[in-house]
């Protein structure tokens, strides 16, 4: 039995109450929550899924509390893991370990055009300060996430574990045969930019308006917008672009950086998240400006020079069996917490 199935059977049963899954109609909603849960499964956790879909109603979130209490009735359960903050409120009611993973905005709260936050993700902010009360295990994707945590109590205990990458599908390949498959020019420069529908946080204008300036400075290159790809087709797009930019105004811990790196793909970014310390890992990026003149530059440093990135240092760092090891880690401290 190898390392990771015997802290698994310590572990014991798990219930994974999360708020983000994919789903037969919109597979790319939540795949690193997925990805998260199947890889436990592989080192032998016995894990099941409560989906809460509070996109179409938040009285989703009201009957989660019935629901989880119904789910832990059948027994044999010894942790409830809650991916995002107001999971980890409306799935806290209930005597067993509590683990609840941040992933951003039930943290940092969603930004405003003047710099202030919205209210609804202030309300969203303090349910997930609560739920971090109550927990005996915190997870967070990044160390700016974890310095939010308002008590230092929580702050002390919380670890900073981002999402792992199956480093084995992402990873480097054939660029012209990426191209063939998805049936791409395989001349053209192609900038990839990460989009989700209805973020107005991505700045596609931003994006947008950095390749328009390299088109006035003579460098020609398509902005290829990928919104709502099955994760498991990601790699091919990772490997057919020549490299990808992400302006967004904030972020935890974006896996598309993770995720492009892996495949030995050039990332030209702002300053979001924990971008700075990937980049760092994987020299040959650029870390510019939130400013389409300076954005343009990296991306004609990376379009035009001898740009190559070795991803081997953020594939070691953020394998998926290491991260599964770190949240087995935090499982079993959460079930010794409780104990005393």
């Amino acid at each position: 039995m190898s390392n990771l199935s015997l802290r698994s059977a310590e572990v014991g049963r798990v219930l994974s109450v999360t708020n983000m899954y994919p789903t037969p109609g919109d597979r790319s909603y939540g795949p690193f929550v997925a990805s998260q849960i199947e890889s436990l499964r592989r080192a032998g956790l016995d894990t099941e899924v409560l989906f809460i879909d509070g996109r179409r109603s938040s009285t989703a979130y009201l009957s989660a509390p019935l629901r989880v209490a119904r789910r832990l009735q059948s027994g044999g359960f010894r942790v409830v893991h809650a991916h995002y903050g107001l999971t980890g409120f409306f799935a806290g009611f209930h005597n067993l370990p509590l683990v609840v993973t941040f992933y951003g905005d039930d943290l940092l709260g969603t930004p405003t055009a003047d710099g202030t936050v919205t209210r609804k993700s202030r309300f969203i902010r303090r349910l997930g300060i609560l739920a971090a009360r109550r927990a005996d295990g915190l997870i967070c994707m990044s160390e700016e996430m974890r310095k939010a945590l308002p008590r230092e109590s929580d702050r002390a205990r919380a670890r900073v574990i981002a999402n792992g990458i199956d480093v084995a599908h992402f990873s480097p390949g054939d660029r012209a045969a990426a191209r063939s498959r998805l049936g791409l020019d395989p001349q053209e420069r192609l900038i990839l930019f990460p989009n989700t529908p209805g973020e107005p946080r991505k700045r596609l204008g931003l994006a947008e308006a950095a390749v328009a300036q390299l088109a006035a400075q003579g460098v020609a290159a398509r902005l290829w917008v990928v919104t709502r790809v099955p994760h498991e087709q990601m790699p091919d797009h990772f490997r057919a672009a020549d490299c990808v930019v992400l302006t967004s105004d904030w972020e935890g811990s974006p896996n598309v950086v993770r995720e492009a790196l892996c495949c030995d793909i050039p990332v030209v970014s702002v300053d979001a998240g924990d971008v700075p310390l990937w980049l760092d890992r994987a020299p040959g990026c650029r870390l510019v400006e939130r400013d389409p003149v300076a954005i343009a530059a990296g991306l004609r440093d990376v379009l035009c020079g001898p740009c190559q990135v070795d991803g081997s240092a953020v594939r070691a760092a953020t394998s998926a069996d290491r991260v599964v090891a770190e949240v087995l880690d935090v499982y079993r401290e959460a079930i010794e917490r409780r104990r005393r």
